[in-house]
């Protein structure tokens, strides 16, 4: 072997090392070569909480592991830009599907599955205690203003503007007064401002509104639709603001009942026919309507 070759073989050997000391910096930093364009792209990532362990996580129809034992979670690094079909399953619970878009550089987040049983539902509808309604408030007829019986037939003026509807209900919710209407002239609901003006906060008919459990979040719950109606910001993913609304269901059934569920992320609904549906708040990569 003469020199010359020789150092060729030393100078190629020290260009390897280089060039893959290079590529396994580049992917240590995220970075993965996209086939298809032929140059580097940062890569994303998938963080999932779910409410359960052992739930197999699907990527485009490829097992890629589960949720762990200690945190529920599951995380996968290093996916490129793009739109990515996910499925969570476990034996004995229902299905989720969802569609999410991972960008450069960035961890798209799911933070609000459950996974849910149906004997949980069941127990949860058979444990749910209507709402009590809040009877010493009412409108009165002659006038059309909202006054609160004080007890020993005396009674208080609330409001300063009339109302003259007939079909609504009274809720006073975190000592705010709210009047849902689902009357023909004026539906929709209304919040009582400290003038004692009635304000519209939603247009549409409503038969009912339902506190969420952490108190941050207002189902207005209608004859075929319910919306969820942001009272305060939301630290954590999704991220929504206050008075941010959501279309959470609309079907063409009429809704017999409307339950907030523990989680404060999802709402049962039972229907006139007899179904009951899970349906999720959160519609980060659409939105999961499970039948129980």
């Amino acid at each position: 072997m003469t020199k010359r070759i020789k150092n060729l073989i030393l100078i190629g050997s020290f260009l390897s090392f280089f060039i893959l000391s290079y590529l396994i910096i580049l992917y240590a930093y995220g970075y993965q070569l996209d086939f298809k364009n032929l140059k580097w792209i940062e890569t994303g990532g998938l963080l999932v909480k779910a409410n359960i362990d052992g739930v197999r996580v699907y990527i485009d129809g490829q097992l890629k592991g589960k949720t762990s034992f200690l945190s529920n979670t599951f995380v996968e690094k290093n996916l490129l830009p793009g739109k990515y079909e996910l499925k969570f399953q476990k034996e004995g619970f229902s299905i989720l599907n969802k569609i999410v878009e991972i960008k450069s550089g960035e961890a798209s987040q799911l933070a609000n599955l459950y996974l849910a049983e149906t004997e949980e539902i069941n127990g949860f509808i058979e444990n749910s205690k209507p709402t009590k309604e809040n009877l010493n408030y009412f409108i009165n007829k002659t006038d059309g203003l909202l006054y609160r019986e004080l007890g020993d037939e005396k009674i208080e003026k609330i409001s300063s503007e009339s109302v003259y509807i007939k079909n609504f209900s009274l809720k006073i919710l975190q000592e705010n007064i709210y009047l849902a209407s689902y009357d023909f002239k004026a539906p929709g609901i209304f919040l009582l401002d400290s003038r004692g003006q009635w304000i519209e906060i939603h247009s549409l008919p409503a038969n009912d509104l339902i506190l969420s459990p952490d108190n941050r979040k207002l189902a207005v719950v209608g004859p075929n639709e319910i919306t969820v109606l942001w009272l305060k910001d939301d630290n954590g993913p999704p991220y929504f603001k206050k008075n941010h609304k959501e279309l959470v269901l609309r079907i063409s059934e009429k809704i017999k009942e409307a339950f907030w569920f523990k989680t404060g992320w999802h709402l049962v609904f039972l229907t006139e026919s007899g179904k009951t549906y899970f349906v999720e708040v959160d519609g980060t990569g659409g939105r999961n309507e499970v039948r129980i």
